[in-house]
């Protein structure tokens, strides 16, 4: 950051030198409190995208008028709302497993955590015992 500073020459040697270091000192908060900002900033698109990128190739499936991703990987065949996955709010949530059955679908509730770092999706069966497993949702292909 470059910047010009208009100090009267008329001032005694130890004023200008104060007024100096005071611009100075201005100079390098206003920079850093910019790079905080810059860096906040950063982060906050990081997230949305990687919120965005989480969902984009994933296949939905329409059933009884909702929409619902299917999870793979698990010792069930499970089924979560598109609904409920938008709005995440928390690192650990509780969601709706869902399973298609000849009766229609059936619902138990269980614990759902995504690693922000790798986007990897776990899923607890239980809410009570928490284990949770490792697991995905089907891409389009």
């Amino acid at each position: 950051m470059v910047a010009t500073l208009n100090i009267n020459h008329n001032f005694e040697h130890g004023t200008r030198k104060n007024i100096y270091k005071t611009a100075l000192t201005a100079l390098y908060d206003k920079k850093k409190i910019w790079n905080q900002l810059n860096e906040e900033r950063r982060l906050r698109q990081k997230k949305k995208e990687m919120g965005r990128n989480r969902f984009l190739n994933k296949k939905i499936y329409s059933i009884d008028n909702k929409k619902y991703y299917k999870v793979i990987g698990m010792s069930n065949v499970y089924y979560l709302q598109v609904n409920s996955l938008n709005y995440m709010e928390a690192s650990q949530f509780i969601v709706e497993l869902c399973q298609y059955t000849f009766n229609g679908m059936k619902s138990k509730k269980g614990l759902i955590k995504i690693d922000k770092a790798t986007n990897k999706i776990f899923i607890s069966e239980d809410t009570l015992r928490v284990y949770f497993k490792s697991c995905a949702l089907e891409n389009l292909s």
